[in-house]
């Protein structure tokens, strides 16, 4: 006798076969540590931190993109749309707050993002910090040369950074002078100052003019998931937005000789590789943090998987490419 198979039945089962597929995983063991069990995130430990500049920071940061409502699509159209409606303003400061509540205790996003939801949260007794990524003026119509850095200090963030698009943007316009300019602004400021890039050229031309940048924001993923780049793809974000990281090994090798703290974002290929196997990536790969955008509903799990991969990357068993960063105060 056939049995009828539901609709939520298939998709039950479609999301544990597609779990058992080893998407992003080939080439690597799933190390036996991650499957220990570990202490829940309210727990004694919680997560790791680290230090960048003067500030002490969970290895796990909070992204952005719930409070921007922007989803990379690819050929999906309606997907940043149906996130806006699920991330609602009270979603929005409730997701805040199972961060923090589960050891989380810094968030990033832009500062021209509607960031009132982490300002209601501090009125309210909250106390995630926050990582402002900021463009420059005279670039996609902003106003004034540093009045996004300027807005981000007068509402509170405790460390800036330029945008990577931005960043690039002036390397490919021979304006990169104005990537130092803007560090030492933001450290003149009494704020660690960052560079973000996709594009690892643009960490290459900060250490080869040594601008004295307090941490960098790199993106690094594996290459090997569904709808991923192919080969040859030239552009930095992927031909159809969907890839942020087109030769990983060189960005690993890169950041191998280099000291300075490394935020890795875009860790999950926007959600196309699966956590289990992002996570350890970028952590083995040599990133001191990881950025990572979540929902609600992912805040804890995330929170726990974090622990297990900070707690074996930093003990016997470790393949970390490099030491971790101190984050020696410059301000």
């Amino acid at each position: 006798m056939k049995r009828y198979l539901s609709r939520r039945d298939f998709v039950k089962a479609s999301v544990l076969g597609s779990a058992a597929l080893p998407l992003a995983l080939r080439g690597q063991a799933v190390d036996s540590e991650l499957k220990r069990p570990v202490p829940d995130a309210a727990g004694d430990k919680g997560l790791p931190k680290g230090r960048i500049g003067n500030l002490e920071i969970t290895r796990l940061i909070m992204g952005g993109n719930l409070i921007a409502g922007y989803a990379h699509a690819r050929q999906l159209s309606y997907v940043s749309t149906l996130m806006r409606q699920y991330n609602t303003p009270a979603k929005i400061r409730q997701t805040i707050e199972l961060g923090e509540r589960h050891g989380i205790n810094t968030i990033e996003s832009w500062a021209m993002d509607d960031n009132s939801q982490l300002f209601d949260h501090w009125k309210n007794g909250g106390k995630i910090q926050w990582i402002a990524q900021v463009r420059l003026g005279q670039m996609w119509g902003n106003e004034g040369g540093y009045s996004q850095i300027d807005k981000a200090i007068n509402e509170g963030a405790v460390a800036i950074h330029l945008t990577g698009d931005a960043a690039e943007s002036l390397l490919d316009n021979g304006q990169f002078d104005r990537v130092g300019e803007a560090v030492q602004y933001i450290q003149d400021h009494k704020r660690p100052a960052g560079v973000a890039a996709h594009d690892l050229r643009v960490i290459l031309e900060c250490e080869k003019r040594k601008f004295n940048v307090d941490f960098y924001q790199k993106t690094l993923h594996p290459a090997d998931y569904f709808g991923g780049p192919e080969q040859g793809d030239p552009d930095r974000v992927g031909k159809f937005d969907n890839s942020w990281c087109s030769d990983a090994q060189a960005v690993i090798d890169t950041f191998a000789k280099i000291t300075k703290p490394w935020i890795a974002f875009k860790v999950l290929a926007a959600g196309g590789v699966l956590p289990r196997a992002g996570f350890p990536f970028a952590v083995n790969g040599g990133a001191d943090f990881i950025l990572v955008g979540m929902f609600d509903w992912q805040v804890e799990e995330n929170v726990k998987l974090a622990q297990r991969v900070f707690r074996v990357a930093s003990g016997p068993s470790s393949k970390r490419t490099r030491p971790w960063c101190r984050g020696n105060a410059t301000t």
